[in-house]
């Protein structure tokens, strides 16, 4: 009698396993909001400091990327193999608990269900035929959830690139804001500008409701080198900043409402990686990282190019601080964890760009990048 409370003990452990291991890959694959499972993020960060060792040496930037492109998707893979190791454990636990003995033996029938190939019988064992079947269909269930879940990943993953694969061919590389609205003009005139803040409005609610740290939006690099979603985020939130603030247009208030949408969907990124941005960031009580100079350097320069131009230069910046201050420290970070190419005005040329920035796997961490005085 003893031995029986002692076996249904341990198929009850084996259970309580395969359920945790099971709603894992439920989160992992099937829930695209709130923060991922904890085995996830300490895999992930395991990940992370192995190839921020492997990159670092390298000098060359192209190589650089090639190593880095393969985290995203190596640490897929690494989750996937901790949920299916996990399950693989918790009915070797059970069949252990069925009479499967030695532990040797019980692992055997275990990864002969897990992998499917059957080279272990159940024989008459009415628990053993049970559990082997329903381990050789939860694995069938997760590959299918697999599946089903990359095509979403690549999918996001093309969109996001298509534009900044023509922001890249409007502006040059790498973007900035002051470029984006230069070249902008150029080819379309000023009275278009409207329809460009517009079609990013789409693009920064895309990417805030991608929602997870398994998206794919955050992880996956850009196929080239020199081309990052997080400079073409900030390159436009600088461009619709400095429109509204500098240039007189005041029958287009996209740029308002691009700046306020795209910087709430940054902080939407930052959510499920628990990492946390000051709320209702006000300037000058938070102050930016771009300098009053480097803001009139800009004014100046639109100026000269003939564009039409708010006369009040001092007002002008304080309206684009305030805008700057909305989005600044949600794109500094993700600059610091994802380090994009450098060189970006503004963004990626800044001194805390270079600083790497982890995430972090219990709790919230909150984070403010160190920012110059205001002028």
């Amino acid at each position: 009698m003893e031995d029986q409370v002692v076996d249904s003990l341990i198929i009850t452990a084996g259970i309580v396993i395969i359920v945790v291991s099971t709603g894992f890959a439920i989160r992992t694959f099937m829930v695209p909001t709130g923060a991922p499972p904890l085995i996830n993020r300490l895999i992930f960060r395991f990940t992370q400091a192995i190839f921020s060792a492997i990159s670092s040496p390298i000098r060359s930037e192209s190589r650089r990327h090639g190593v880095l492109s393969l985290y995203a998707p190596i640490s897929l893979l690494a989750v996937l193999a901790a949920i299916l190791g996990l399950i693989g454990l918790g009915y070797m636990v059970a069949f252990y608990g069925a009479g499967i003995r030695p532990p040797i033996r019980a692992f055997l029938y275990s990864a002969s269900a897990l992998s499917t190939l059957g080279f272990e019988s159940p024989g008459n064992n009415v628990w053993v035929i049970v559990l082997s079947a329903a381990e050789a269909l939860t694995v069938a269930t997760i590959v299918a959830l697999l599946i089903g879940y990359l095509p979403n990943i690549y999918s996001s993953y093309q969109q996001r690139e298509q534009a900044v694969s023509s922001l890249d061919n409007l502006t040059g590389t790498p973007p900035d804001g002051v470029k984006v609205i230069d070249a902008y003009v150029k080819s379309f005139g000023p009275a278009r500008l409207g329809a460009l803040w517009q079609e990013w409005m789409g693009w920064f609610e895309d990417l805030g409701s991608a929602g997870s740290t398994l998206s794919g939006e955050l992880y996956l690099r850009s196929s080239r080198w020199d081309r990052s979603w997080i400079s073409a985020a900030g390159a436009i939130l600088d461009a619709a900043a400095l429109a509204d603030a500098a240039i007189d247009l005041a029958t287009d208030p996209a740029a308002d409402h691009l700046v306020r949408n795209g910087s709430r969907a940054l902080l939407q990124v930052l959510e499920p990686l628990r990492l946390q941005c000051p709320a209702d960031a006000a300037w000058p009580q938070t102050p930016v990282n771009v300098t009053q100079d480097e803001f009139e350097q800009a004014y100046d320069h639109f100026q000269q190019a003939g564009l039409p131009m708010k006369p009040d230069k001092a007002a002008a910046w304080k309206s684009f601080a305030q805008h700057r201050v909305q989005y600044e420290c949600a794109l500094m970070t993700l600059i610091r964890l994802k380090n994009p190419p450098r060189g970006a005005r503004w963004t990626t040329d800044r001194d805390e760009a270079a600083k790497p920035l982890s995430i972090p796997v219990i709790g919230a961490a909150s984070v403010r990048a160190p920012r110059q005085a205001p002028k």
